[in-house]
């Protein structure tokens, strides 16, 4: 069931043509300078205007007085809407709900500001706090139900995220989108999403700063999906030529992400597994074969305790002529 900010997101994407029209508004005259992601007033314009609210607002803001700011916010846009300070005033009011710690209710402010004014300077600031927002989901915030702050909304942080992604495509922050999400899933212990997750990363920026980790957390998930010695080592097979494939493109990051250890785990999965199918034969009276994979275990992976007790069971069953 879609969560009351997913119904939100989906609606503003479909109907957001329909129900209102994109506003391109001009910037604001020359006494409005944008800093640190806001327009800020270089001179302090004439407080009856509707110029002069907004950096009263902005003075609130800045000055921790917030509770009458997002009431400010919403009867200034309902009667400015054309004027080009519009996105300024959706975003004071999201900011407003985002320090009062209503992070949920700062997202309506965001999405519109999104949703309608896509040419504004202030669009990407927007999203870099909608990112952040998302990330607060998935550290644990929760949204309030009847004035207490327990439901969980890890749900509308992807959604979030993965909106980030789509909004402003091939951006140091869709990338940031893109490699939390799938470090969510991981984290979560949902190994065949994360790797699906890293793949689609590593598809859509093939050039990111991440693109190790990626390739190393790909991995990752495979070793963790492993079922045993018992199944199938189609996952180890993979995982190695990840590895073969990071170590000849990445030499220096794959020793500093130690590539060596993971080898070693694979190295030390695939000595169980032989030992494993030798001893399936010696309980099926194949002698013949469980002889050749206690040979194998002992020759391929001599330094490893797989190769000793391949050498005492082959003794056992064998006799110590086996060893010559």
């Amino acid at each position: 069931m879609l969560s009351v900010l997913a119904v939100l997101l989906a609606l503003t994407g479909l109907m957001g043509g329909y129900c209102r029209a994109v506003v391109v508004l001009p910037r604001p005259t020359p006494s409005w300078l944008l800093q640190n992601g806001v327009w800020v007033p270089l001179v302090a314009p004439n407080p009856n205007t509707p110029e002069g609210r907004v950096a009263q607002m902005i003075t609130e803001l800045n000055s921790g007085r917030l509770k009458h700011i997002p009431k400010q916010a919403r009867r200034w846009i309902r009667h400015n809407k054309a004027n080009p300070l519009a996105p300024e005033v959706l975003l004071l009011r999201g900011d407003a709900y985002n320090a009062m710690g209503a992070k949920y209710t700062a997202l309506f402010a965001y999405e519109d500001l999104l949703d309608n004014y896509p040419t504004t300077p202030l669009y990407g600031p927007c999203l870099r706090r909608e990112y952040n927002i998302a990330c607060a989901f998935l550290r644990g915030y929760k949204r309030k139900f009847l004035g207490l702050r327990i439901l969980p909304v890890n749900g509308d942080a992807l959604e979030l995220l993965r909106r980030i992604q789509d909004r402003q495509r091939g951006s140091p922050l869709a990338e940031l989108a893109g490699i939390r999400v799938a470090d969510y899933y991981y984290s979560d212990s949902r190994f065949n999403r994360a790797f699906q997750s890293y793949q689609d990363f590593l598809r859509r920026y093939p050039y990111s700063q991440f693109v190790v980790k990626a390739t190393i957390m790909e991995v990752q998930c495979l070793l963790a999906t492993f079922r045993g010695v018992k199944f199938d080592l189609t996952p180890l097979r993979n995982a190695e030529a990840q590895l073969e494939s990071l170590t000849q493109n990445y030499p220096h990051f794959a020793q500093i992400l130690q590539v060596k250890a993971l080898e070693e785990r694979i190295y030390q999965i695939e000595g169980h597994k032989e030992l494993e199918i030798a001893e399936f034969y010696i309980r099926f009276s194949k002698p013949g074969a469980a002889r050749y994979y206690y040979n194998r275990v002992i020759n391929d992976w001599p330094d490893t305790q797989w190769a000793k007790t391949a050498k005492n069971e082959l003794v056992d069953h064998f006799g110590a002529e086996a060893l010559k």
